[in-house]
């Protein structure tokens, strides 16, 4: 005596009738349209959560340079490896070049400060650039750190 076959084929009912081909391809489709939506989900979820991450890096980095209030020479030797300088504004002219090219959305807060402090340094960290404060005195006194 044959064993009666006890897995259902797909799209088939219990009594054996097979599914309408229209309810298969609004099945199909609906089952696409979720796994993409939480693709799409998971891969936003993951690039916010990197950039929140970063973001903290970046500003744990530049607060604990800033409490050891070190000198020009210190902040470019420590920062060498993973912001190297970029550039020393020396004029006007350099201040708006630099903040219109890295400053994006905080320029108006680099402008602001810049009017503040006799010195800025611009140093690269990857697509982070940092806008560094010293005082006449060659000490850091603050910065403006700005992502692309």
């Amino acid at each position: 005596m044959p064993e009666p076959e006890l897995r259902l084929r797909a799209f088939e009912s219990r009594d054996g009738e097979v599914a309408h081909p229209r309810r298969r391809a609004v099945v199909i489709g609906v089952s696409a349209g979720v796994a993409v939506l939480g693709l799409g989900i998971s891969l936003y979820l993951g690039t916010l959560g990197y950039d929140v991450r970063r973001q903290r890096m970046h500003e744990a980095r530049l607060k604990g340079i800033l409490v050891q209030t070190p000198t020009v020479y210190q902040v470019t030797e420590g920062l060498k490896e993973k912001a190297p300088l970029v550039l020393v504004v020396e004029t006007e002219r350099q201040r708006k070049d630099a903040i219109s090219r890295w400053g994006d959305d905080k320029a108006e807060e680099i402008q602001e400060k810049a009017a503040r402090w006799p010195q800025l340094r611009v140093y690269k960290a990857g697509d982070m650039t940092y806008f560094i404060y010293f005082d006449g005195g060659d000490i850091m006194r603050d910065y403006v750190y700005v992502s692309r």
